[in-house]
Formats: C-alpha cells, sequence, structure tokens
C-alpha cells in the first residue's frame, strides 16, 4: 500500500482537523516518523490525540504505528524526495524558481502512481477506432484541448477543437457512436461541460475525461476517466500544476497511439514535411 497516495486521495474528504494533520506529513513525512501520536497531534494544532486516531481509521489502519510502518516503506522505496513547498515572500527566484519546478515534477509522478494503466488502454483504444475526435475545454482547460487538437492531428486523426459552448452543441448534435468526446476540465464541475457530457452519452458517444476530481459531476457521466493528482498552495492553484499533468496524460495516449500504428507515422511525416515548407 502506497500510504502517501492513499492519503492524497483521501484529502478532499477529510475534516479540517485531520487536513492539518494530512499537512503535516505530507510536508514532512520522514520528520512523522519519529512523532508520537502526542507530537502529531501538537504539531498539527489539533484538539488532541483523538483527532489522529480519527484519521488514521479514515485511512481504514488499526493503529498509529501500522500508519508509521507503511509511511516508512513508502519512504524507502523513495530514491529522491521532492516535497511541494509554498512560495513566500521571502523566497528569492532561485528559491521560487526551484519550487516551482519540484512542484511539477511531483505532481507529475503523483499521477504516475496513481493513473489506472488499464484506463489510459481502453482510453488508447478509442482515441484509435474513433472516426472524429472533438477535443472540448474552457479557459485554461481550453489550452489543453488545443495542443491534443493540434498533436492529433499530426498523426492523422480527424479531429476539432472547440472552447465554444454553442459551437460544442451544434458538433455535438450531429455525433455518432463512432465519434469520441475528449473533455478536459480540471474541476470537473463546469455545468456547461458536464451537460455536453451527458447529451454525449445520450447519443452513445464515448466521453473521456480529463479530470483533477474523478469524483466529480463530470466523471459520473463519462465512460473514461483519467485523473490528475495535484496540491494546491497558497498562491499557485492546483489547476496550475494539473495543467502540465493533463498534457503529459494526452501526450502518453499520443505517444501510444503513433507508436502502434504505423499509417500514423506516415500521416506524422507528411505533417512535419507540410510544416517545413513553411519555413525558412
Amino acid at each position: 500500500m502506497d500510504i502517501l497516495q492513499v492519503l492524497r486521495d483521501a484529502y478532499d474528504s477529510l475534516t479540517d482537523a485531520e487536513k492539518r494533520i494530512a499537512d503535516v506529513i505530507l510536508k514532512d513525512p520522514r520528520g512523522v516518523l519519529e512523532c508520537s501520536i502526542s507530537d502529531l497531534s501538537r504539531l498539527a494544532n489539533v484538539k488532541s490525540e483523538a483527532s489522529v486516531v480519527k484519521f488514521y481509521r479514515k485511512l481504514n489502519l488499526s493503529s498509529f504505528q501500522q500508519f508509521k510502518v507503511l509511511l516508512a516503506q513508502d519512504l524507502s522505496k523513495a530514491p529522491m524526495e521532492i516535497v511541494y513547498e509554498d512560495v513566500s515572500e521571502e523566497d528569492d527566484s532561485r528559491t521560487i524558481t526551484q519550487k516551482i519546478f519540484k512542484a511539477t515534477v511531483k505532481a507529475i509522478l503523483d499521477t504516475l502512481d496513481s493513473l489506472d494503466v488499464e484506463s489510459i488502454e481502453k482510453a488508447t483504444v478509442l482515441f484509435k477506432n474513433a472516426q472524429r475526435i472533438l477535443f472540448f475545454g474552457f479557459a485554461a482547460s481550453a489550452a489543453v484541448a488545443f495542443d491534443a487538437f493540434h498533436k492529433f492531428t499530426r498523426i492523422g486523426k480527424n479531429c476539432l477543437f472547440s472552447n465554444d459552448e454553442h459551437i460544442m452543441a451544434t458538433v455535438l448534435a450531429n455525433c455518432t457512436r463512432n465519434d469520441l468526446l475528449v473533455a478536459v476540465s480540471h474541476s470537473g464541475e463546469t455545468k456547461s461541460m458536464v451537460a455536453l457530457a451527458k447529451k454525449a452519452m445520450e447519443l452513445s458517444v464515448p466521453v473521456v475525461t480529463i479530470t483533477g476530481n474523478r469524483k466529480s459531476s463530470l466523471a459520473k457521466v463519462s465512460t473514461i476517466v483519467l485523473s490528475t493528482n495535484t496540491r494546491e498552495t497558497r498562491i499557485r492553484t492546483d489547476a496550475m500544476t494539473s495543467r502540465i499533468v493533463q498534457l503529459v496524460i494526452l501526450d502518453t495516449i499520443y505517444t501510444m497511439l503513433a507508436a502502434r500504428d504505423a499509417k500514423a507515422i506516415e500521416s506524422l511525416n507528411k505533417s512535419r514535411l507540410a510544416v517545413s515548407e513553411l519555413k525558412y
């Protein structure tokens, strides 16, 4: 059991007191190994040791010692420890740069640990078989959707991108079960995106959702859910980091598709040649 990953997955369901305990653990997991249950309750500024007991029981553990054993096992596997650190007013440019890069690397590695490879495989099959792929996203998610539209077009897939809900609704109305909707939404709670996914399902159009919330409203009306694993800090929202992770997930599907299809490589070469003619 990867107890740190279990903790991250359960984070949103924790109480405020339990989140304070989780924050202490995620910030300094090695330090927590040296803590007693009273030490941890004091560091987390919770009322009593009972809060820590409720915390580890919520993770389906029977004792604080069991938690520490699992934590030690996790840390022994890690060749390099990268922790989330918030940016403060006292940080210089070098420190801020290091924190942002480390947080992004951490988000990618955390998502790698939690991502269901079988879901990636199933999504790749849907991409391969789709006669047309619709990439939908709003705001920052639109940038991710457009990047994917560009990539998959280069390997010969018939793709369409939109960040306008009226155009989305119009295009979707004429879709069939042979098409594929790829919905990008970090929160998974954008009303219009959820409505579009519901409509797609009614039309038997499969929906692949890329989101930061696997229990979101959008996830519930999706064929396959690919979830990012990021953490919010005081200045940098988790949505900012998740954008990079979303791109990596789509890059993975793109690479799996291209590597297994000779026609995709042929299309990619044609695309490269076409673009080269536009350059000096």
